[in-house]
């Protein structure tokens, strides 16, 4: 009798190890889907295959909105399509006022993409430097994307200080566009670290 208890353990055991919820955080069969599944053409379940570090070559698989019945999957071509999950745009600005860039609208909608910076150059003739209570201040200098009006805008600046009148600079920057449809944009975390340079943040984003 105790040799047939252990074994009907192990093998409940198994099975709730081997049950996937989809919508559900309580899988009552090895598949189960909280919701609505239409299949046309065919579906399986299969074992995923163990991906060493070196793989490459994989594909993307996206939800269209446009199929009908709206949601069938499919394989994303990123050759065969306008604007990818992550797209970066070179921008070089020339012939501004001072160093003052204090509001471009880059145009893409905020509701469809999340915008970044990256690889900033300041080329030409630097900031001065100015007295300020028996010290020299540098000013404060942003690179900085924001939305506004429904749209993405970006500002490069030193807010404080003014390149000299008759001197001149360019910028050059890269701008990270992410689609809406594979990434979303995190609420802020602000966390105080009373004084110290070390320290954990106060709560971490919910990924669910």
């Amino acid at each position: 009798m105790k040799r047939k208890l252990t074994f009907i353990a192990i093998l409940t055991c198994s099975i709730a190890i081997a049950q996937v919820g989809i919508g559900t955080t309580n899988p009552q069969a090895d598949l189960h889907v909280g919701g609505d599944i239409l299949v046309q053409e065919g579906f399986k379940v299969n074992n995923l295959n163990t991906v060493d570090p070196t793989d490459e070559d994989f594909m993307l698989v996206s939800r269209v909105t446009n199929s009908s019945p709206v949601g069938e999957i499919k394989v994303l071509n990123v050759g065969n399509v306008a604007v990818a999950p992550v797209n970066t745009i070179d921008m070089h600005f020339t012939n501004i006022s001072l160093d003052n860039l204090s509001d471009v609208d880059l145009q893409y909608d905020t509701s469809k993409y999340i915008v970044s910076v990256a690889n900033f150059r300041y080329v030409g003739d630097p900031i001065k430097k100015v007295p300020i209570n028996s010290s020299m201040s540098i000013g404060n200098f942003v690179v900085n994307v924001f939305e506004s009006g429904g749209t993405w805008h970006l500002e490069i600046r030193n807010r404080s200080l003014d390149l000299n009148a008759g001197d001149s600079l360019d910028y050059y920057v890269t701008l990270v566009v992410y689609n809406k449809a594979y990434f979303r944009n995190l609420s802020s975390i602000n966390t105080d670290l009373g004084g110290n340079n070390t320290g954990s943040a106060s709560s971490i984003p919910n990924l669910y």
